[in-house]
């Protein structure tokens, strides 16, 4: 078959095939024209989920006869002239492709007015030559868009059913409205409303709206700045997430877009707050100068390229970091002690017990002593630098700290300077008491909390203890290959080692929290995870949560009470307090009037 040229309109819908795919694309593509052109209150109606009729209606500048009829071409645009402008986007919309590639596979009709004089109606069917004649209508433009890909039956046959195109749908517009939230925007269907969101004041009135009151309460405000990036917005506490990304909305300079970067950031904020498969809501602006952006990347505009990928998601993981990070403004602070006559007495911990860090060292100090001699103490951070400079652990931090006034709220979680503690529940749980509930802690899970962020405190790094008697791991041949090769990884991460036989490792020293725990487990799940294909940043929280669980108390472990109360303050003064390393939650609250319900003191 010889080379020819392509009938033009032929030509026409292969490329409205890259900009338009679906109902969502052409609803994406006109409001976004809608805000280009100043709209504050955008509709939209459907029919069958927007296969058979989307029709979209705002109250926009308009376009005079002239503008109207250039519109359905292709490449007219009134927001470049030059390749130079295209470094610099400021609009949503720029390269005169929406318009003219929805009506070369539709029955297209847009009818618009600048508010002076007669409005101008314009018709295309399936990309035929335009239809123009002046018309009655308010200032504003409407789109009216009937049978979608009637001409294209192949593309048509892969639209789904009004369902799920009516959600995609639904999803497009929500993303659209939170990164506008002082547009007002409203999507029927044959009279019922699946969204109606009035003129916002802000951000968190519009998320408010969607997500309800309820959940916005557990949101922390964004503000953030560094180098080229100015980010806000609003992030989720780790303990409220949700089983897709549908409620992270990322948008760049007023652009919702999808940005697997920049997703990537998210994660980076929530790694080990949050269980595999869960998303915390997020919304964030993020400013930076329109030439360190690419949107012309793709067709639809929605990915976009920044100039340095890497500091992108760098910058958007430390700023939702620092939202929902909390530290107390007085870390001296301690739950009150017992002082009713009913309180519980200390219990003595079994001779098996050991303390877990220098506050329950200090708690144990004249009741049992420490099966590992203290040897040479010596800094992890010190130890990192020295084996494997390269794998030392980073931590995005604020650039300074906050001042007590200006602190995140706690949110659900209790007040440290308004508990005492009360007891243990089933050597697993601690009870403590609040001036109007109760709380039942998860001890296991919080003193995990509490030692993953000592294990990720930069400034206060635990330090590596030796033990008195080396511990000797029995590995498989495979295993014990694999440890052998990486003695100097392990070391990064306080394992002191080296080969002990064919098929066994002798630990000398370990990080000092681990230092009387399940030191085997420990090394063991370790190495699995250096074997696993985790990068590198993922690999290292893998293991520091590792490390943690196995240095933390266990569920039967019996605990004094000098040591519960240095356990709620450790948990509570963490950064990221809300759900454990593995986003399981620590605890659970029941107030006094649900106890005087169940026991029908009405």
């Amino acid at each position: 078959m010889g080379i020819k040229v392509l009938d033009a309109r032929v030509a026409q819908q292969v490329a409205a095939g890259e900009v338009v795919d679906r109902p969502s694309s052409v609803v994406k593509e006109l409001v976004e024209n809608s805000l280009d052109a100043g709209a504050t209150r955008i509709e939209v109606e459907l029919e069958d989920g927007g296969t058979s009729r989307i029709l979209i209606r705002d109250n926009g500048n308009g376009m005079p006869p002239a503008d109207a009829k250039l519109s359905v071409l292709r490449h007219a645009t009134s927001k470049i002239s030059a390749v130079e402008d295209i470094e610099a986007v400021n609009t949503l919309g720029f390269r005169g492709e929406a318009l003219p590639s929805i009506a070369s596979v539709s029955a297209f009709q847009i009818t618009t007015s600048t508010g002076e004089g007669a409005g101008t109606k314009v018709v295309v069917d399936g990309g035929s030559d335009a239809e123009i004649s002046a018309t009655g209508t308010p200032k504003g433009t409407t789109v009216l868009v009937d049978r979608l890909f009637y001409n294209v039956p192949a593309r048509r046959a892969f639209l789904k059913g009004s369902r799920p195109e009516r959600a995609s749908i639904t999803e497009t517009l929500t993303h659209i409205a939170v990164a506008h939230p002082k547009v007002a925007f409203r999507l029927t269907e044959k009279g019922r409303d699946y969204l109606s969101l009035p003129e916002a004041g802000d951000l968190l009135e519009r998320l408010a709206q969607i997500q309800g009151v309820a959940k916005a309460r557990a949101l922390r405000k964004v503000e953030y700045e560094s180098g080229a990036f100015k980010i806000s917005g609003y992030a989720a506490l780790p303990s409220l997430t949700e089983g897709s990304r549908s409620h992270q909305t990322v948008s760049v300079n007023g652009r919702w877009v999808r940005g697997d970067n920049l997703h990537r950031g998210l994660d980076d904020a929530y790694r080990a707050t949050v269980p595999g498969g869960r998303y915390p809501p997020v919304a964030v602006e993020i400013e930076v100068d329109p030439r360190r952006v690419d949107v012309n990347v793709h067709p639809t505009k929605q990915i976009i390229r920044f100039s340095d990928e890497r500091a992108a998601r760098a910058a958007i993981a430390a700023a939702v970091r620092s939202a929902i990070e909390w530290r107390p403004p007085n870390a001296s602070s301690a739950p009150r002690t017992s002082e009713r006559a009913f309180a519980q007495d200390r219990l003595a911990p079994p001779p098996e017990y050991r303390p877990k860090d220098n506050e329950y060292a200090a708690a144990r100090a004249a009741e049992s002593s420490v099966a590992y001699s203290s040897g040479t103490s010596k800094s992890l951070r010190e130890v990192r630098e020295e084996i494997y400079a390269a794998s030392k652990p980073t931590k995005e931090r604020a650039e300074a700290p906050l001042a007590a006034e200006e602190l995140p709220e706690r949110g659900a979680l209790p007040r440290l300077e308004e508990l005492r503690v009360i007891g243990q529940l089933g050597a697993g749980y601690i009870l403590v008491e609040e001036p109007e509930a109760m709380w039942v802690v998860d001890q296991h899970v919080a003193h995990e909390r509490a030692i993953l962020d000592r294990l990720h405190d930069a400034e206060n790094p635990a330090s590596i203890q030796s033990l008195l008697v080396p511990e000797v791991v029995e590995l498989s041949p495979g295993d014990a290959e694999l440890a052998a090769g990486n003695l100097e990884e392990l070391a990064v991460y306080g394992f002191e080692a080296e080969p002990f036989g064919p098929r066994s490792v002798r630990v000398m020293a370990v990080i000092s929290t681990l230092a009387d725990r399940d030191i085997v487990g420990a090394f063991k799940n370790a190495l699995a995870a250096i074997s696993g294909t985790d990068p590198g940043r993922r690999r290292e929280d893998h293991i520091l949560a590792t490390i943690a669980c196995h240095s933390a108390v266990k569920m039967g472990d019996r605990l004094s009470q000098p040591e519960m109360e240095a356990l709620i303050k450790s948990w509570l003064t963490s950064r990221l307090p809300a759900t454990c390393p593995h986003g399981r939650s620590i605890c659970y609250r029941t107030s006094l009037k649900e106890i005087g319900r169940k026991l029908d003191r009405h």
